[in-house]
């Protein structure tokens, strides 16, 4: 068997990249593109073509033709990319929605990089050795989940909160991070769906949905993982699972059903879904009780946004809420600027992941923002450690807890 056999598959997009250089230089002020790649900014310094997209198209070329092989120094350079599919987004596209290449889409850099880390796990290169004990920690039957805590802790949340059952038609995937991480906003969850009068089941033996694995490329030791919970979600009825962290949502609505090679027995949305549907039929009020308006802006989640197109409910919820203003970010929807801390560069390469997350923190202080407002709390974890950094009087918050603080 070739070590190289998922890299194979991948053939037509990685020969079909002319090195343009588009995906690391873009710069188009008409359609809101301000470069491309935020490691290779990160990096700009080193100048090495490896830190983008057209470098590592040339190495994969030199891999197809057999001119070189896999190595554990590939694999260095190999991880320390975000996986945002911001190269994705730039390559052989026009931005105008009257003018549609035929080119356009034609290679999908994020499965491209997911082949080749792939091949890296099966050839023994992988994974780096952070990204090993967050697989140990997953498949660990005392802990399933990748921060190593005990598996118990992970349902500690639900001692504080009333309201949720272990049956019913909406079903809570709480995800790892903020369980274990964030256990604030998980409380405030609870307090708006309180407000709301509504209930939610959650997950009685849940355990990680991979997405941490998928991303470092270690696809079968998702496989049990995935089958455990989906038996866990049948068990409670519910015909909706939503979810508050855009790794579990890409991991669950596109990951899971594409492994299993079918549908999934639910409905798989997010969690602005849910609310912006309590806020439209009346059962969330949130009242008119400050006296100053917020300006706030929100950070497109690349799990969320250019790799599952979602884009507007959570800026339709916060449109909602009231004395709060909205502002754009220079750089968002489909142009957003990663935070760095997706692909598993936070975990491994943390410091990279601050230095691309800064750039981000620094175009919200250039808004004149009070809060930045995302959707995932990776996004919200390395966002927040950056402003401790680099500007403390920035707040960053989910978008759960800002409507918490309202009610």
């Amino acid at each position: 068997m070739s070590k190289i056999d998922n890299l194979k598959k991948q053939w037509e997009a990685i020969f079909s990249c002319m090195g343009c250089g588009d995906c690391g230089f873009a710069i188009r002020p008409a359609v809101g593109r301000y470069l491309v790649c935020p490691v290779k900014e990160a990096k700009g310094e080193e100048g090495f073509e490896i830190w983008f997209s057209r470098g590592r198209m040339n190495v994969l070329k030199s891999i197809l033709e057999g001119s070189l092989d896999l190595s554990k120094e590939l694999a260095e350079f190999v991880y320390q990319c975000s996986e945002c599919g911001s190269c994705t987004d730039t390559c052989h596209e026009s931005h105008n929605p009257y003018i549609i290449l035929n080119t356009s889409k034609w290679i999908d850099h994020v499965e491209v990089w997911h082949a080749l880390r792939q091949d890296l796990i099966k050839a023994g290169f992988a994974p780096l050795d952070r990204h090993a004990k967050l697989i140990e920690y997953m498949n660990n039957p005392d802990m399933r989940n990748p921060y190593g805590e005990p598996k118990e802790k992970k349902f500690e949340w639900l001692n504080d909160v009333k309201g949720v059952s272990k049956t019913g038609n909406l079903a809570f995937y709480t995800g790892c991070t903020e369980p274990l991480r964030q256990k604030e906003t998980l409380l405030n969850l609870a307090k708006v769906f309180n407000s709301a009068g509504k209930e939610f089941a959650v997950i009685e033996d849940e355990w990680c949905c991979g997405s941490i694995a998928l991303r470092i490329g270690d696809v079968e030791a998702v496989k049990p993982n995935i089958e455990h919970n989906i038996e866990q979600i049948k068990k409670t009825g519910a015909k909706k699972v939503f979810v508050a962290c855009a790794g579990c949502y890409r991991t669950l609505k596109k990951d899971w059903p594409e492994i299993l090679g079918q549908d999934l027995p639910f409905e798989v949305v997010n969690v602005t879904e849910v609310l912006l549907d309590l806020i439209n039929d009346g059962s969330l009020q949130i009242p008119e009780k400050d006296i100053e308006t917020i300006k706030v802006a929100y950070h497109d989640p690349c799990h969320l946004g250019r790799h599952m197109d979602f884009y507007e409910p959570p800026r339709e919820v916060i449109a909602k809420i009231p004395n709060t203003e909205m502002i754009e970010l220079r750089r968002n929807r489909n142009n957003a600027w990663c935070c760095g801390a997706g692909g598993g560069v936070k975990s491994q390469f943390p410091e990279l992941a601050l230095e691309i997350a800064k750039e981000r923190i620094d175009e919200a202080v250039e808004s004149g923002i009070d809060i930045l407002l995302t959707e995932c709390p990776f996004c919200v974890e390395n966002l927040a450690d950056s402003v401790k950094k680099e500007n403390p009087n920035m707040k960053v918050l989910d978008i759960i807890d800002y409507i918490a603080t309202k009610i």
